[in-house]
Order: C-alpha cells, then structure tokens, then sequence
C-alpha cells in the first residue's frame, strides 16, 4: 500500500490532473443515489461554515448516510481551488501534506430503525492528509479508489488570517430598495502591509446563510486609504432580505408537532404530511427565531441520533393558485443541499392548486423556504413564495483573497461571520 501510494503521488506531480474533471462540480452535491444527511462543519457547533484557520489544531466533521444494502468502500482526497471555484493549476503534492488519498473507514450501522442504513464519520484534517497552504478546498469522497465514480463533493475553507476585517450590515440606503434589501460595510486593515496591489490582486466574496448560489464575487475596494480597505456601494455590495425560514419537526413519531398535519405509517416509512401552505410574500413582515435554512438531527427517547434516528417520509404542499412559466418551485436551505434540482423540485397538482414534494428525511428539526429557479439557472428567487424584507435575520460570511505578484494561487488571508441583527 505504501508504496502504491508513492507511485500515485509521484506519477500525480510529474503529469498533473489524470482523473476527469468532468465528473463532479466544484459546488456542493450529492451523485450517489441512496446518500442522505450530509452534514460538513467545525467540530463543536453543527451549523458553522466548514472553516478552520491554517496549521491550526481545529478539526472538521463530515458525516452522511449509505442508504444502500451493500458496505462500499470510500475514499476521499482534496482538490485545491480558486477564489472562483475553478480547478487551480497546483499539483496535489504542492498543497497536501501527506497522502493524497485515503479510504474512509469510520462506519457503523444504524440500529432500531425501520430503514437501515451505514453512518459514516471523517474527522478532517487528520494524521495522514492536511492542507498546506491556505485557500478555497474542494473535498471529494468516491467508491471503489475512482475517481471517475464521485458519490459527494463539499467546499471547505483553510484560512490564513493576515487582516483584519469589520463589517456592518444595515438597511439598503436606496429609496427602492428599502424595504427589502440589506447592505454591508466592509472594512479591511492591513497593519503589516501584506496587499501590495489591492486593485488587482486583492478581492471579497460574501455569501449569504449558506447559500452557494446567493453570492457577490470578486469584489475590489471602492476607497483606499493608507492600510485601510473600505468596500460600500449600496448598489453592488447588497442583498435581497429573503424572510424568516419555515421549519417543521419530525423528531417523534407519535405526536404531531406544530406545522405537522398528520402521520402515517406504510412499512417501513412514517409519512409527515405538513400542512398546507401559502406564499408569504404579500404579508408584512413577521419575526420568527430560526437556524438560517439549517437542520439538526434528532429523535425522541434515543440516545445517539446519529444511528438511531429514523428516515420518513415529508410530504410539502405549497398552495398555487396557477402554475408558473419558465421555472419551477422548489423545497431549499440545507435540506436540499442549497440547490435547486431534481430531489427537491415539486410538482403541479391541478386538481388541488397546490405544488407538491415528497422528500425522505432523517428525523430532525428542519428550516426551509419555498424558491422559485428559472429553467437553466441555480440562483433561487423568493420574491413570488416568500418575499424580501429588510428586517429579516441573516448571517453573511466574508472571505478575502489575494493573489500576490508571482503567486500561483489565490490565498485566503482573511474570514468574518457577520449577521444583519447580531454583533459577532
């Protein structure tokens, strides 16, 4: 194995990339039918952007479910990335300390569940592969040591901070954007003089929630002043407010909880059926404390959710007086992998006027929304099912890059959470 291993890597640096990267995208996504419940966070908090600091000791936690009868066998490697996601033109051995590959071999199980399925566990970076230099990862978990049979790819991020950042966000100062955009006020210090040619090789991107696809790329400084980097133009560096997340929860199956209709059980699922919904875009805007689009694992009177929760059955129900041309509905946030595709695009029911979905879900509590996605395009748009206000409770993450003269990669030099209400 050892020595496999050295003719890989050697055989990797003398010739590049000899896997295809047709087979997977630089993005979040699931290619494997029958893989559930990815979740990828810092270990300690379930819902924080995968981010740990260069050389530090902290570590990142993936975790998802085969539902699958057969044990496979995965592997795993990392792939190094541009501030845009794009492949960089690095080789592995240049940013990989370690092996290039490794199988992952943390499985269990699940037990006391109608459907059974195999949990499985990589804690990251680890003894035998880390990241050596900063920037945007891609991690790609694959079958049977091929690369051509992608079964997830997760974004991560390996921070080297060198700068400090502050952010602000507030109500758009537009008159037409009032009432539904939010701003922000970025401003970067750089103390040591690390930036030498912020125009060019210097740039922000900022994501909303945890959304791939509601994003700003690419961003320069709008005012330079001495080692002070000020980003604020209300007419590019906004957002439209989306409203708060809708949730439901399926940790019992005895008891409907609030928003859940009914249950049934056809073996071996228990059906959650929601209750019939309406869009919320023409009503004033109303608080409701949620987890940004996020979902947690848990199920009554078990001890370890992980292999004990059960998977049911939800059925969605969005009441549509018409269908609507040029796109479709769609069920988003964490539960759909912050994509609009095919596991979660509902479907036009004339008889009832109402969109409809059925997903198979871990138990859990869950936030959602409802989005509508053109045909063609992966930005979600909330303005027909939901609306945009600008009073509504987000999260925004900032991440600084910059490509020094001569450099042959984008590093991230910098990383802040910021929220439209709270003061991180």
């Amino acid at each position: 194995m050892f020595i496999k291993r050295v003719i890989l890597i050697l055989f990797l640096f003398v010739f590049g990339k000899v896997f295809s990267q047709n087979e997977y995208e630089y993005r979040n996504k699931i290619y494997k039918d029958g893989i559930k419940t990815v979740l990828f966070y810092r270990m300690g908090w379930e819902f924080t952007y995968p981010v740990f600091e260069l050389q530090s000791d902290k570590k990142l936690i993936l975790t998802f479910d085969d539902l699958n009868e057969d044990i496979t066998d995965y592997y795993y490697t990392i792939i190094h990335c541009t501030a845009d996601w794009q492949a960089s033109d690095l080789n592995p051995i240049e940013y990989i300390s370690g092996y290039e590959e490794e199988q992952i071999d943390n499985f269990e199980n699940s037990f006391n569940t109608l459907v059974q399925y195999t949990h499985y566990t990589l804690v990251f970076p680890n003894e035998n592969m880390q990241p050596a230099i900063s920037g945007n990862y891609l991690l790609l978990v694959y079958e049977d040591y091929d690369r051509n049979k992608p079964v997830l790819t997760r974004r991560f991020y390996v921070v080297d901070n060198k700068l400090k950042t502050e952010v602000k966000v507030q109500r758009s100062t537009f008159v037409t954007d009032m009432n539904t955009s939010q701003e922000l006020v970025i401003k970067v210090t750089d103390k040591n003089g690390y930036i030498t040619n912020p125009q060019d090789d210097f740039s922000v991107t900022v994501a909303q929630n945890n959304s791939q696809d509601i994003i700003l790329t690419g961003l320069k400084p709008d005012f330079i002043r001495g080692d002070t980097y000020q980003f604020y133009n209300p007419r590019i560096l906004k957002f439209l407010g989306g409203n708060e997340f809708r949730y439901f929860n399926t940790k019992s199956v005895k008891y409907v909880n609030d928003r859940i209709m009914s249950i049934h059980f056809k073996r071996p699922y228990y059906i959650f059926e929601l209750v019939r919904e309406e869009p919320e875009n023409s009503l004033t805007y109303s608080w409701a404390q949620d987890i940004n689009g996020e979902m947690l694992i848990t199920a009554e009177n078990v001890e370890n959710p992980e292999l004990e929760a059960d998977y049911v059955y939800v059925d969605f129900s969005l009441h549509y007086n018409k269908t609507l041309p040029d796109g479709d509905i769609f069920v988003y946030g964490a539960v759909s992998d912050w994509s609009c595709n095919e596991t979660n695009k509902m479907t036009y029911d004339y008889g009832s006027e109402d969109y409809k979905l059925r997903m198979l879900l871990k138990q859990g509590f869950y936030n959602y929304e409802y989005v509508f996605c053109n045909s063609g395009s992966s930005v979600p748009d909330l303005s027909l099912t939901e609306g945009n206000y600008y009073q509504t409770e987000n999260n925004y993450a900032i991440f600084l890059y910059n490509r020094p003269q001569g450099g042959q990669y984008d590093e991230l030099v910098g990383y802040k959470i910021a929220n439209s209400l709270k003061i991180f």
